[in-house]
């Protein structure tokens, strides 16, 4: 009963966002662009952004929350960006996250920084970025994160990609079939097109991945040369602030696209020295695939991560499968599953598995069509709502988690509600 209540307090915040958007502006919102000619160059400003506030409850939710298994409101993202082009070959992308810290920074930059690049495209097969930019690591993780089936990424999956990283990344899209067109800022498959892609990058250590645990080292070294804080760190604390050396994150990524019949892609990274100076490097493996028939969206994925954090020995994988139907246009439901196994060196073995049962509601649509490029047009004023169902090795799963020491684990490790509002423009 104490769960119902829940719920149902849950899906009242929902039903009255609904009722809220009712009283919106009935003209959809889209991004915005500047154009100017400046000494003859065709230069282009694209503004654009999107915020997702949520209502959470239920047992998953309250292992993060010391206040107990209530209702919590939040927000998960909080983005503004703009992305320009000077006529058809450079470009640059600045996205920034305000739900982020400004003052921490991870992989190089503040976390509040999401992408921060410059690039040049020489055609659609060559083109280049150097800066903050997404590895190309992971189908459902390159998929922005205003295009999502469900409220969130789950951390079985999300905690074994590279993430984002400082580097450079060379790629090439829609090679050997003649067809489809890109700007240079792509990341996953924005595009409905036909042909074969890559993409190959040399970064920092991945210090925004939960399956590394490295910092940039010239940058700490700067910050202790004026401060005394190192002084005040003794043996290990002292080694770990210094941890990265000359460690590289090397990934590399293929895929291929037949209209909006099948995305296919594929990927490897290795994060060298993954723990720390002497640790083991750490491994990823992906490959996933998608593809939209007509209202039926499917899509499947495996991960695998080897020696994580640098620790010889532990390995996850990671499946998961999605099932999407668009009974209208504006009405979707999702069926989501992760399934986890997580071997461990001196402990034993663990499966966890989260279920994702939701309804996508998008209320003032900007495409004409359903397909599967103009569905991304569908999430300028989207709801989400989701019961998420945990099984498999919950109990066990949590007393490590909160066990000094131990092996963290991810996923959600009880039921949760989940419900979501997003405006894009």
């Amino acid at each position: 009963m104490k769960n119902l209540h829940k719920v149902c307090m849950v899906f009242a915040l929902a039903a009255a966002m609904l009722v809220t958007s009712g009283m919106m502006s009935k003209d959809a919102q889209a991004s915005f662009h500047f154009r100017k000619e400046v000494n003859n160059q065709n230069l282009h400003l694209k503004f654009f952004g999107f915020s997702q506030l949520e209502a959470r409850g239920g047992n998953g939710v309250a292992e993060n929350n010391s206040g107990g298994d209530g209702v919590r409101f939040t927000a998960q993202r909080i983005r503004l960006g703009t992305k320009f082009y000077a006529d058809e070959n450079v470009f640059g992308k600045l996205f920034l996250d305000f739900n982020k810290s400004h003052d921490t920074e991870k992989a190089g930059l503040p976390e509040m920084i999401k992408d921060a690049f410059v690039g040049y495209k020489y055609n659609k097969a060559l083109f280049t970025r150097i800066g903050m930019i997404k590895t190309p690591n992971g189908l459902d993780y390159t998929t922005p994160g205003w295009n999502l089936d469900i409220v969130e990424r789950n951390k079985m999956e999300k905690g074994l990609v590279l993430e984002r990283d400082m580097g450079v990344l060379v790629s090439g899209r829609y090679l050997g079939f003649g067809e489809g067109s890109v700007d240079g800022t792509e990341m996953g498959h924005e595009h409905v097109s036909k042909g074969f892609g890559y993409d190959i990058g040399v970064f920092n250590p991945a210090g925004r991945s939960a399956s590394v645990i490295s910092d940039n080292a010239d940058e700490i070294q700067d910050h202790f040369n004026s401060t005394d804080e190192l002084n005040d760190l003794t043996g290990d604390e002292a080694d770990n602030k210094l941890r990265t050396g000359e460690a590289h994150t090397y990934v590399g990524r293929l895929h291929f696209d037949w209209t909006e019949l099948l995305h296919f892609e594929t990927s490897y990274g290795v994060a060298q020295d993954a723990g720390g100076l002497g640790t083991e490097d750490y491994k990823v493996f992906d490959i996933g695939a998608t593809s939209m028939l007509g209202p039926l969206n499917l899509k499947a994925e495996y991960i695998q991560g080897t020696d994580i954090q640098g620790i010889d020995g532990w390995e996850r994988q990671t499946y998961v499968g999605t099932i999407a139907y668009h009974f209208t246009q504006q009405f979707e439901g999702v069926v989501k599953h992760y399934q986890a196994e997580s071997e461990f060196p001196d402990a034993e073995d663990l499966s966890l598995g989260n279920t994702y049962f939701g309804v996508n509601m998008f209320l003032k649509p900007l495409a004409d069509e359903l397909t599967r490029g103009n569905k991304r047009s569908l999430q300028n004023h989207r709801l989400q709502l989701n019961y998420v169902l945990a099984s498999g090795d919950r109990q066990e799963c949590k007393s490590r988690k909160f066990e000094e020491g131990s092996y963290g684990e991810c996923g959600k490790l009880g039921d949760a509600v989940l419900a979501q509002y997003q405006y894009k423009f």
